[in-house]
C-alpha cells in the first residue's frame, strides 16, 4: 500500500474521481432549471454548487500534480500523501452536512498538504 500512495497516487485520485462522479450520476438527484424570461434564471447559484466547482478543479489540479510527480520518477512522502488523501475524503463527505465553511476549510487543508507533498517529493 506504501508504493501506491508515494509512486501511484495519481491513479488513486482518478479511481476516486471516477467513482465518486460515477456515484453521483447514478444516485445524485436531478434538478431540471429553466430560464424566466421575466426575472432572469429561475435558480441562484448556491454555496454548494460553488463549493462542488472548487472541490473538482482542485481534484483534476491533484491529479495532473501527482502525473507529473510520477513523470517525473520522484516519489511522494507517504504519510503526507496519505494524509492528503483522507482529507480529500473527508472534504467530499462534508457537501453533505451542507456546511460551507468547514468545507471550504477542508478543501484549503488539502490544497496545502498537495503543496507541501509536490515540494517534499524526492528521488
Amino acid at each position: 500500500m506504501k508504493k501506491v500512495f508515494t509512486n501511484y497516487m495519481f491513479l488513486l485520485l482518478i479511481s476516486f474521481f471516477l467513482l465518486g462522479f460515477l456515484l453521483a450520476y447514478l444516485f445524485g438527484d436531478e434538478q431540471s432549471f429553466a430560464v424566466n424570461k421575466t426575472v432572469g434564471w429561475a435558480y441562484s447559484i448556491s454555496n454548494e454548487a460553488m463549493l462542488n466547482v472548487f472541490l473538482t478543479i482542485s481534484q483534476i489540479l491533484f491529479i495532473f500534480g501527482y502525473l507529473i510527480i510520477f513523470l517525473l520518477k520522484r516519489k511522494t512522502n507517504y504519510y503526507i500523501s496519505l494524509a492528503h488523501f483522507e482529507i480529500i475524503l473527508v472534504a467530499f463527505y462534508s457537501i453533505s452536512f451542507k456546511n460551507f465553511i468547514v468545507s471550504v476549510v477542508l478543501g484549503a487543508i488539502s490544497i496545502i498538504l498537495f503543496f507541501i507533498n509536490i515540494y517534499k517529493s524526492q528521488k
